[in-house]
Formats: structure tokens, C-alpha cells, sequence
């Protein structure tokens, strides 16, 4: 070896050395995406000029692996770039990026990043880095030191069952959920409800001001009263259907008057059986008859047990319990032990916990129930489920032969089967869908976000925790959360739902007038959307006669959760219709799942100078 040779290896080793030992101050940290976007009137503004894909830059992050099936498995978005090596950053500066190693990069293909230089790694960057917030997968986090274990799950979204000021995760969605129930005297229910926070200024409508745009959930199981044998013994909503209809129409408009971006979501039931089913008709023709008008329900909500309703003699069994103001003959009844009744649609065996065919239907018949009433064009959210059966008294952890509580068929309740039922369920919510019944602007998804119960409990449903008590490790089911999400492909599909323009306008005696244009915009992907995207209008379908355009700056979140309102100005107009082309992402500044689905049709009518007369209408 020649000594210029020499020399030059000596030199790389000790850059080696020198980086080495300077990496243990420095660990590895992720950009991570802005907080949650709210509605917003983006207005007219100047157009960004197009920047080339080849020189975007996005955060750090992980390299999404395949899923293996389901409409979640799709592939990287083009044109966003993502580092699959760790560079060593400093921790000084949180959430600026900044790199102390030069590494040469090349663009070889779409979304791929090649580096032709070795990086060195301390210790700590060899830690896995936390999955992306997926916006699909949520779990509940009851406390505070819980909610730490949102970014290592990959959660999106989470709530606690109650009503505050969040703490700021980026790229995770938190639920508002009101305290709703019918007060009583003693055991006998009087005509009226309380809520907490209370319907004043300095209750809920201080929060509604710190929250704009949040999801508000009116309620908790109201169905669930307290057992039969106990009246006044732990229960959870405990409202009757008439007064949560008159409950949720005055904390509904309460919101909306003080911020009309806010979403409304209505209580999730127990579960989705013919008794539940029955109260929810009931809540809505009471929210009829009594207001003259239709239930409001921005999001529908729906909690997924399967859980029987009543003993084998139909009476109420401590379980789920009959729900409240229904038909007792409608309740799902207990097998009494007998494997062979396990096919009797009137009956739920304990061994049909975890059946994901039974789940399946209570899915499909909560979507049903929507069509039928309208609403199907409406997302619907899944805000509790796993298994609540409990795995104690047991003579093995992983293969006991006796436990509290065995099915029809002598198996027990374990974090294995747990961890069982949870991928099948992330799988069939991942590709469901059905265009008679789904979200049209959600690829037609029957269920559009759904949460596991829980980070952990002590009580009801602990066998589903996904980490242990001391919060310090993650459970087999926690293990099976936090693979299932890292597995998913992430993806930005922005998607025009809707436009509007100045229809009927008259036109001025002294000329032309210019219109206002208006198209609401929501992102159907599964991740925040961070990039600043042009909405440009058309007056040809060809896109080749540009009208206005406007530059929406903030993120819009995922999971058609948020809308973001673009308006542009049409002048020189003169009488007739007038139709128009609204394209999103028109400059490609952000990589999408899709291309396809970024144009949307309007028009506006144009009247001559005139009066305009009243129109009264006969009753």
C-alpha cells in the first residue's frame, strides 16, 4: 500500500474517530408535522411558484413498510422524500433539523433517498424511531403520563372521557367528550339533564373559545343505565333516549353559536344490536318531533362490544343490560354455557367476543342504519372497543387449562387472543368499504377512525392495556398496536369535497361584476398534510384558462377530519351561466396517494338587473 494511500485511509479513520466520540451529545430527532389545522377561509393570495420534487424536503422519519392487504397498503407518496438513515442531529434546537454530517444524496427515484456516504451513528440513534401519527388508529389514554405512549404507538388521535385543554401532540387529534346524564331523584328519572362542563360562558364556552374546530363527543354510553338490582349503582350515560335527543340538540346549537367549525359528534352506544338500534331511533325521532327539524350530527359515533344483553330468561344481566326506554325482548341473550346456541342470532356467546364476523356486523348495521336515515354521506368513527372480558384466577399465562371465565368452549381470555383480535379488527377497518354504504369522500370506507380501549386500566378491559401498570413497557397486545401501525403506509390524498359560488346574482347596470368562488378541500390520507398546496380555478375544462388561485399554508389533517375553505374572485362577468373548474395541488407541491381525484365542477348563474321580490312560501 502506498503511503498517499496510507494517509488517506489515516485520515478517514480518525474523521471516524473524532465523529464518534463527538456523537455521544447528539441523538436522533424527528421534524414533526404542525398541529391539528382548522376550517379556515384561505382568501385569495399571491401563487407560490412551483418548486421542483427533486428539492423538497420532509421530515425524518422511518421507511413505511408494506401492509399486507387491506386499502391502507398503499405505496409511499411520489415526490416526498424520506431518509431511511439516522443523521445525528442536536438536541439543542427542538424541532430544527440540523445535520452534522455532510451526507450526498440523490434523487433515483420517487420517494427514495440514496446516501453514497456511511453514516456514523451513536448509540442512542440505534433506538427505533416512533411510528408516524396515522390518523386511522387511536387509543384512549386516561391519564396524563398515558398520553407519553402516544407517539411510540403511532396513535393519531386519543381522548380521556372528558373536557379540557389538551396537551399539544403533534399530528394527534384529541376528542372532547361531554359528561351527559338525566338527573333523578333517588331512582326515579326526572325530565331534565345535567352536563359538565356546564352550558355557560365560563363552562364549556370557555373551552370552546381555546379550541376552535375540536371534536366535541355530547355523551357516553347514555344508553347503559345502572343493574336492575341496584338503581342507584354505577352506570354510564344513564339518559333515556328523549332527554338525550332534548341534551344533544342544546349543547349542539351551544357549540355551533360559538364556533361553526366545531364538529358535533353524537354519543357512542354500548354496541350496535337490534335494542341499541332501537334508542338511537328513538333519540332521532325524538329530536323531530320535538324540535320540528333533523338531528344535526356532524360525526356519527359508535362504541363495538359484543357483549350479551340479558340472561337466558330475558332478564337484564349486569352485562351490557338492556338499553334504556327499548324493548326487552330485543336484547341479545346469554348462551347459558351451550356451545350449540352460539349460532342463534338472539344470542351472544361469551366465545363470540372476539368473533370478527359478528364485529363485521355491527359495522355494516351501523352504516345501514345512517343510509336509511340520510347520512350516509357522514363519517363515522369507532370511539371504543377491545376485549373487556377478564384473564385472571388462571393456572398458566399462555396455555392455562382453568381461568375465571372460560367460553363455551373452555378457552380463556388471553393477551394472546386479545393480540389476535386486535390485528383481525385493525385489518378488516383498514379495508372495508362499500360504495352503497361508505364515505364517499373516504374512498367510501365504512368506518373512517378507530380507538383501542386502552393505554392501560386497572379495571374493566386491563386484559386490552397496551402497556403494563407501571407504564414502563409494552404489553403483548401493545406490541401487536405499535407493529400494526409502523406496517402502514403513509399517505396524503387531498380531495375537493364540495363548491359554491354567488348564485343569482344580479348584474349591475354598469357592466360586468366579478363572483366569489368557493370549494372546501379535506385530505382523505391517513397523515397530516404539512406542505403549503395551490387551489387554482378554471373557466375551461381543459385547466388551461386560469381564473384566481389562493395558497392554502396550513396543514390539513387526515382522515377527512378537517376542511379547509379556499375563495377566489371571478370578474368580468356578464349574464348567463357560467361554469368552473377548481383543481387542487395545481403546481404538485404535495406527493399524493392520488392524482385523479384533484378536480371538481361547479357553476353560477348570472340574472339581468332587476328587482328581487320575496318568495313566501305556503305552509
Amino acid at each position: 500500500m502506498n503511503r498517499s494511500i496510507m494517509r488517506w485511509f489515516a485520515l478517514l479513520l480518525c474523521f471516524a474517530i473524532v465523529v464518534v466520540l463527538c456523537a455521544g451529545s447528539y441523538t436522533i430527532v424527528r421534524a414533526e408535522p404542525f398541529g391539528p389545522s382548522q376550517w379556515m377561509d384561505v382568501g385569495t393570495a399571491p401563487v407560490a411558484p412551483s418548486v421542483p420534487a427533486q428539492y423538497l424536503l420532509n421530515r425524518a422519519g422511518t421507511a413505511p413498510m408494506p401492509s399486507a392487504s387491506g386499502v391502507g397498503a398503499r405505496p409511499a407518496s411520489p415526490g416526498i422524500l424520506r431518509s431511511y438513515l439516522p443523521v445525528l442531529m442536536s438536541p439543542t434546537s427542538p424541532g430544527i433539523l440540523r445535520s452534522y454530517l455532510p451526507v450526498l444524496m440523490r434523487l433515483t427515484s420517487p420517494g427514495t433517498l440514496r446516501s453514497y456516504l456511511p453514516v456514523l451513528m451513536s448509540p442512542s440513534s440505534l433506538d427505533p424511531v416512533n411510528p408516524a401519527p396515522n390518523c386511522r388508529y387511536g387509543t384512549t389514554a386516561l391519564t396524563t403520563a398515558q398520553t407519553d405512549w402516544l407517539a411510540p404507538l403511532g396513535a393519531g388521535w386519543y381522548l380521556d372521557f372528558r373536557t379540557h385543554t389538551p396537551q399539544t401532540l403533534p399530528g394527534v387529534e384529541f376528542g372532547q367528550v361531554l359528561s351527559v346524564h338525566q338527573n333523578k331523584n333517588g331512582c326515579t328519572y326526572l325530565n331534565d339533564y345535567s352536563v359538565n362542563p356546564p352550558l355557560t360562558d365560563s363552562g364549556l364556552g370557555a373551552l370552546i373559545a381555546s379550541q376552535p374546530g375540536a371534536l366535541w363527543i355530547v355523551g357516553n354510553e347514555p344508553d347503559r343505565g345502572p343493574n336492575s338490582e341496584n338503581c342507584l349503582g354505577p352506570a354510564q350515560g344513564d339518559t333515556y333516549p328523549e332527554i338525550y335527543a332534548q341534551a344533544y340538540h342544546d349543547i349542539y346549537q351551544f357549540i355551533k353559536s360559538r364556533d361553526a367549525t366545531a364538529r358535533v359528534a353524537i354519543a357512542g352506544l354500548v354496541q350496535v344490536t337490534p335494542g341499541r338500534l332501537q334508542y338511537l331511533e328513538k333519540v332521532w325521532q325524538a329530536y323531530r318531533q320535538r324540535y320540528q327539524a333533523t338531528m344535526p350530527v356532524d360525526v356519527w359515533n359508535m362504541h363495538l362490544y359484543i357483549l350479551p344483553e340479558a340472561r337466558p330468561d330475558g332478564t337484564p344481566n349486569g352485562v351490557a343490560n338492556v338499553a334504556l326506554g327499548t324493548d326487552p325482548a330485543l336484547a341479545i341473550r346469554e348462551s347459558d354455557n351451550n356451545p350449540n346456541r352460539c349460532a342463534d342470532p338472539a344470542v351472544y356467546c361469551w366465545a363470540e367476543h372476539d368473533d370478527l364476523a359478528v364485529f363485521a356486523q355491527q359495522v355494516v348495521a351501523m352504516r345501514t342504519w345512517m343510509k336509511q336515515h340520510g347520512e350516509q354521506a357522514k363519517p363515522l368513527i369507532l370511539t371504543e372497543y377491545s376485549q373487556l372480558y377478564p384473564f385472571i384466577d388462571y393456572d398458566d399465562p399462555v396455555n392455562p387449562t382453568r381461568c375465571f371465565l372460560q367460553d363455551e368452549y373452555g378457552k380463556c381470555f388471553t393477551q394472546a387472543r386479545v393480540s389476535g383480535f386486535l390485528n383481525r379488527t385493525f385489518d378488516y377497518l383498514e379495508s372495508a368499504s362499500d360504495a352503497s354504504l361508505g364515505y364517499p369522500l373516504d374512498g367510501n370506507r365504512l368506518v373512517q377512525q378507530w380507538m383501542w380501549f386502552s393505554v392501560n386500566t386497572s379495571g374493566v378491559g386491563y386484559v386490552s392495556s397496551l402497556v403494563t401498570k407501571d407504564l414502563k413497557t409494552l404489553t403483548q397486545p401493545g406490541e401487536a398496536f405499535r407493529t400494526v401501525v409502523a406496517s402502514r403506509a403513509t399517505y396524503i390524498n387531498l380531495v375537493p369535497s364540495r363548491v359554491a359560488a354567488a348564485a343569482g346574482v344580479m348584474s349591475s347596470p354598469l357592466g360586468p361584476i366579478t363572483a366569489t368562488l368557493f370549494v372546501d378541500v379535506v385530505n382523505s390520507g391517513n397523515i397530516q398534510s404539512t406542505l403549503p398546496f395551490t387551489v387554482t380555478a378554471y373557466a375551461d375544462q381543459a385547466l388551461t384558462r386560469p381564473i384566481d388561485a389562493a395558497v392554502v399554508a396550513l396543514g390539513i389533517n387526515g382522515c377527512v377530519q378537517r376542511t379547509a375553505r379556499v375563495s377566489v374572485k371571478w370578474p368580468d362577468l356578464s349574464v348567463g351561466t357560467h361554469f368552473f373548474w377548481f383543481k387542487v395541488d395545481s403546481t404538485n407541491a404535495v406527493g399524493e396517494s392520488a392524482e385523479d381525484d384533484n378536480v371538481i365542477m361547479g357553476k353560477l348563474t348570472i340574472y339581468p338587473h332587476g328587482v328581487l321580490l320575496p318568495l313566501v312560501r305556503g305552509r
